[in-house]
């Protein structure tokens, strides 16, 4: 048996003064009230309480346990309502990692209204483009672009879709010429987005149902 809950039921049975009540308020038999003391009562080595067909009285011994009991449930109450607490509401620091642009103009406003709403969340914000290893950085959530290559020890999840598009200024279009068709862009100069030094990926136009680099 669990010692918690049968000091819980011993308790009962010493407020509500008979087993058959403490069976009535707990949904438990009679029987089972009996077995939850005496498991006390063989655990300790004494007797708890003192019980006649007619009446049952607290032993010496039995009244100090029933002071205890109460203290040590108490403080399971409480400890069980700090619990609560914390799930009820986010505290402490949650460090994140985002990109620079998207996490600036996306990213962070969200979080900061979080924050508004639990003032027991402490943010810690890094912004920076490089793919982040979450255990040597310290961070609890990662916000990334793009495809993520190792998912081990990581729980990953889609928030939201980026659309890359190909843009040029009129400056550039008056020196260059307009790009009538694919082909034509191998003739352009481009700036083109690295990660880590590489391309993140090729630049894939859709046609169709299909997609041609």
């Amino acid at each position: 048996m669990d010692r918690l809950t049968s000091m819980a039921v011993f308790v009962k049975a010493v407020d509500l003064g008979s087993f058959a009540a403490a069976a009535a308020a707990l949904d438990l038999s009679g029987p089972m009230i009996g077995k939850h003391v005496r498991f006390l009562e063989e655990r300790l080595g004494v007797r708890l309480i003192n019980r006649t067909t007619r009446r049952q009285s607290l032993t010496d011994f039995g009244r100090a346990y029933y002071e205890r009991c109460r203290l040590v449930l108490a403080e399971a109450e409480a400890a069980d309502a700090l619990a609560a607490d914390q799930l009820s509401e986010p505290r402490g620091k949650l460090r994140v990692i985002m990109p620079v642009h998207f996490g600036r103009r996306c990213v962070a406003p969200i979080l900061l209204q979080l924050a508004q709403r639990y003032p027991a969340l402490e943010l810690d914000l890094s912004f920076s483009d490089p793919i982040a290893d979450l255990a040597e950085d310290g961070c609890d959530l990662a916000i990334r672009t793009g495809i993520l290559e190792d998912q081990a020890g990581v729980i990953a999840r889609r928030i939201a879709r980026q659309r890359m598009v190909v843009c040029a200024s009129p400056s550039y279009l008056e020196m260059h010429g307009w790009p009538r068709q694919l082909g034509d862009l191998g003739s352009h100069q481009a700036i083109i987005y690295r990660r880590s030094g590489r391309v993140v990926q090729p630049w894939l136009f859709p046609r169709g149902d299909q997609a041609a680099v």
